[in-house]
């Protein structure tokens, strides 16, 4: 490309006609150069723009004892997340109060939402409270076929209050909301632990999954001391992916939590699993395993300090003083004093003087729900639980209190069953 300038009438001073043949070529660089829009740097993103169509609906639901709807914003990371599938986060809010009627119209015309998020189930199975009645959405058997339950991985989308999410199965993005659960589990950032060893690894890899599937090949691995109670998940899962996440403890005992990516029929998402392993002959074996959510929440918040007491190098053939459960007798649910609520479980702690904290250990469906107790410093007193610390199963429970000395060496009381 050639431009012609147009030379004044009086001698160009030098820099003068510099200023304009610059400017010239600048001029045929910008119309014969493709934009900087068009040219791909190296490593840069070729994922195109999110089109109309590429957006994942998610429909918040307040509680039907509520008028209020609640808020819409997002969590940063399930944003990102989204965005990286190539789609956007479209949140709606809606009062519970005439919900059921609004999804089923549009249940009806395959506009139903990609992710249904609720902080009471009376939204799917109706319910009636001081604002009146709510209908579910589950009047409808084709609805309530249609939810996947999510598990961990989507609570991002829920409110203070917590909650529960689906999946629609025949809605338009389900596909896309379905990688957005099923996205890569990522380990807690609040857990301060010790990253693991590699025969801690070697065993957690195996173990978790086998546990979370209930496959039988956890037989293999498990102490002799492991306490089952009856029941199970019937629900057949398949685990899709796996993080580990340090541990806490000593060489002798350690408490390794987990993230697993996980699918069945009608559930998928993420479930955090705590193992519980004992080095018994030089092999660790599993004590116990749980996802139980008070176990992976608050008693793991408490293992830094359970771990920091285990200052002494495992001695074999050191064994503390076992506790000895007091209350309830066998085969019965503890009862209530006038006047209270609950009843406790209750027992006589370890009398050795390395004790450094007790672990009481409650059984159910091969699940199991953990507390931790320190000892007092004068001594002398009863450990309880309250039972109002359990939830109810209609299944066989059991339960027995660990006595975990300063180096790690563990004794079991006896254990004692229930129905709850």
């Amino acid at each position: 490309m050639f431009v012609r300038l147009q030379l004044p009438p009086k001698p160009l001073r030098p820099y003068t006609f510099v200023y304009l043949l610059a400017f010239a070529l600048l001029a045929s660089t910008a119309v014969l150069a493709p934009s900087a829009a068009s040219q791909q740097r190296p490593g840069s993103s070729t994922r195109p723009a999110v089109s109309a169509g590429r957006v994942i609906t998610v429909w918040r639901v307040e509680s039907p004892f509520t008028r209020d709807t609640p808020d819409a914003t997002i969590r940063t990371d399930l944003e990102l997340s989204a965005k990286e599938l190539g789609y956007e986060l479209r949140i709606e809010s809606f009062s519970a109060k005439g919900f059921a009627e609004t999804f089923l119209d549009a249940f009806g015309k395959n506009q139903e939402p990609d992710i249904l998020v609720i902080d009471n189930h009376g939204v799917i199975d109706g319910i009636t409270t001081p604002l009146g009645n709510v209908a579910g959405i589950g009047s409808s058997d084709k609805i309530r076929q249609s939810l996947v339950k999510v598990s961990e991985s989507l609570t991002g989308l829920e409110g203070p209050k917590r909650g529960w999410e689906f999946l629609m199965h025949t809605s338009k993005n389900y596909e896309a909301a379905k990688s957005l659960a099923l996205r890569p589990p990522k380990c807690d950032a609040s857990w301060q632990n010790l990253p693991l060893t590699e025969d801690l690894r070697a065993i957690a890899v195996r173990v978790g999954p086998a546990y979370v599937e209930g496959a039988a090949s956890l037989e293999a691995f498990e102490d002799a001391d492991r306490l089952h109670a009856e029941g199970a998940n019937q629900e057949q899962l398949k685990v899709s992916e796996t993080r580990e996440c340090g541990y806490w403890g000593n060489d002798h005992l350690a408490f390794v939590p987990m993230v697993l990516g996980y699918e069945s029929a009608r559930e998928l998402g993420h479930v955090t699993v705590l193992l519980t392993l004992r080095r018994q002959e030089s092999e660790w074996r599993l004590l116990t395993a749980s996802r139980d959510p008070v176990t992976t929440t608050g008693f793991v918040r408490q293992m830094p300090k359970l771990s920091s007491l285990l200052g002494k190098p495992w001695t074999f053939g050191s064994t503390p003083k076992p506790a000895k459960l007091d209350a309830p007798e066998e085969g019965q649910f503890p009862q209530p004093p006038s006047g209270q609520r609950f009843g406790d479980f209750t027992w006589r702690p370890s009398s050795s003087v390395d004790v450094v904290a007790e672990i009481v250990e409650f059984a159910y469906k091969n699940d199991a729900r953990l507390f931790v107790k320190f000892p007092l410093r004068n001594g002398g007193a009863n450990g309880q639980v309250s039972a109002g610390q359990l939830w109810t199963t209609r299944s066989l429970w059991k339960w027995r209190v660990w006595s975990i000395a300063e180096d790690g060496a563990v004794s079991f009381s006896d254990a004692k069953s229930f129905l709850n």
